[in-house]
C-alpha cells in the first residue's frame, strides 16, 4: 500500500500515541495542583515536548529513508566499536517495553469489551483483531485509521463537553497546590505529549516534506493540548467525583448515555495508541532484522497477546514503569545525537534560537523533570 500520507494523518499518528498516554489522569492532577499553575505548566509541557520531537524529527532527515529511531542512534550515537552491544541493548529493551505496553492497552480494551458481556478472552481476541489488522496494511492504512479515530474522539469530546456546560456544578480550585502536586501533573502533561517513535513514521509518510513535518508535529502535539485542556476544565466542573480516571467521574457527572459514550472514547485512545506503537514497533524490528514485513508484523503485534491471554498482570505493571523509562532513556539520547547530526547535516528544521545549546539543556532538563514527576506519589 502507498506509503505517502497527508499532513492531517500524520498529526493523527504523533496524536494517536499520546491520546492514550495518561490524558484521562490529569483532571485528578490537576485539581491537586491548581487550575492556575496547571494551564502554565501545561503550557511549558507542551514547549519542551514541541522541542524534543521536531529534534527527533530532524534526526530522522538526516537518517535518510525508512530510517527508525534504533537506527538513528545507531548512526550519530552508536557507531564505535561497541556500537552493536548498545544498538542490541537498546533494541531488546525497546522490544521489551513496548510489547508490554501494547499487551496493557489489550488488556484496558478487553476490560470495556467485557464489561458489555463479551467474554474475556473473545474481547481479547476481538480488540487485538482490529488493533493489529489495521497495522499488517501498513503506514497509510494506520494513517486512514488514526484519522478516522481522532475524528470520532474529537466528535465524543465536544459532545461530552457541552453537556458538560449544563452540569458545572463543582467550584474550580486555582490555588496553588504542594510542590509534589505540581510535579506530578507535570510529568503526566509531559508523557501525555511523549510519541516519539511516531515521528519516524510521520518524517517517512509526509515523505520528507520539511514543511510539511513542522505542520504535522505542531498539529499533533496542539490537538492533545486541546484534548487536555477541554478534558481537564469539564471533568473537573461536573464530576460527581473526580477520580484518578478522569473518564468515570466526568461521565457520571453527566448521565448514563455519556457513560457509554466514555467507554467508546477510552477504546478509541487505546486503539489509536495501540496503532501508532505496534507500527513503530513493527518496523523497528524490521530495520534490525531486515525479516519480511509480514513477520515484522507478527513479531510487533502477536506477543502482546499472548501476554494478556496468559495474565502476566504483576509483569505488566512493572513494564509499564519501565515503558516511562525507555522515554526518558529516549529523550536522553536525542540531545546529544542531535547535536552530531546538527554538524553533519546542518540547520533543518528548529530556528537557532529553539536549537541553541542553553536549549537542548533545558529541553534535556524538563524530561529529567519529567522522570521526577512521575514517581512521586501524591
Amino acid at each position: 500500500m502507498d506509503k505517502k500520507l497527508t499532513v492531517w494523518q500524520a498529526a493523527c499518528i504523533i496524536t494517536g500515541y499520546g491520546v492514550g498516554s495518561g490524558i484521562m489522569t490529569l483532571p485528578y492532577l490537576a485539581n491537586r495542583a491548581g487550575l492556575g499553575w496547571s494551564a502554565l505548566i501545561l503550557i511549558a509541557a507542551f514547549f519542551f515536548s514541541y522541542c524534543m520531537h521536531m529534534m527527533l524529527a530532524e534526526l530522522a532527515l538526516g537518517g535518510g529513508k525508512g530510517t527508525q529511531i534504533i537506527a538513528i542512534f545507531k548512526k550519530y550515537l552508536f557507531n564505535g566499536p561497541y556500537g552493536r552491544v548498545f544498538v542490541g541493548i537498546l533494541f531488546a529493551l525497546t522490544v521489551l517495553v513496548l510489547t508490554t505496553n501494547l499487551a496493557a492497552y489489550i488488556a484496558g480494551g478487553a476490560e470495556i469489551l467485557a464489561a458489555a458481556g463479551i467474554p474475556t478472552p473473545l474481547a481479547q481476541l476481538a480488540f487485538y483483531a482490529v488493533a493489529a489488522g489495521a497495522v499488517f496494511f501498513g503506514l497509510k492504512a494506520i494513517g486512514i485509521s488514526e484519522s478516522a479515530s481522532i475524528i470520532g474522539i474529537i466528535s465524543i469530546i465536544a459532545v461530552l463537553a457541552g453537556a458538560s456546560l449544563f452540569h458545572m456544578d463543582n467550584p474550580f480550585v486555582f490555588s496553588t497546590g504542594e510542590p509534589n502536586e505540581l510535579l506530578a501533573f507535570f510529568g503526566m502533561a509531559m508523557f501525555a505529549f511523549v510519541a516519539f517513535f511516531s515521528v519516524p513514521q510521520a518524517v517517512e509518510g509526509l515523505d520528507h516534506d520539511r514543511a510539511k513535518i513542522r505542520k504535522a508535529i505542531l498539529l499533533g502535539l496542539g490537538m492533545n493540548t486541546v484534548f487536555i485542556a477541554v478534558i481537564v476544565v469539564c471533568a473537573t466542573g461536573s464530576s460527581t467525583h473526580l477520580t484518578e480516571l478522569g473518564m468515570i467521574g466526568w461521565s457520571e457527572g453527566i448521565g448514563a448515555w455519556a457513560q457509554v459514550l466514555g467507554s467508546v472514547f477510552t477504546i478509541l485512545a487505546m486503539l489509536t495508541t495501540y496503532w501508532s506503537i505496534s507500527l513503530a514497533l513493527g518496523d523497528i524490528i524490521e530495520g534490525q532484522t531486515h525479516f519480511d514485513r509480514r513477520i515484522c508484523w507478527l513479531c510487533a503485534t502477536l506477543p502482546s497477546l499472548l501476554l494478556v491471554m496468559f495474565n502476566l498482570g504483576g509483569f505488566l505493571e512493572i513494564m509499564r514503569m519501565a515503558g516511562g523509562l525507555i522515554a526518558i532513556m529516549i529523550a536522553v539520547l536525542v540531545v546529544p545525537a542531535f547535536r552530531r547530526c546538527r554538524k553533519e547535516c546542518g540547520p533543518q528544521l528548529l530556528p537557532a534560537a529553539l536549537a541553541s545549546t542553553p536549549m537542548q539543556v533545558a529541553v534535556l532538563v524538563a524530561f529529567l523533570v519529567m522522570a521526577a514527576g512521575s514517581m512521586v506519589s501524591i
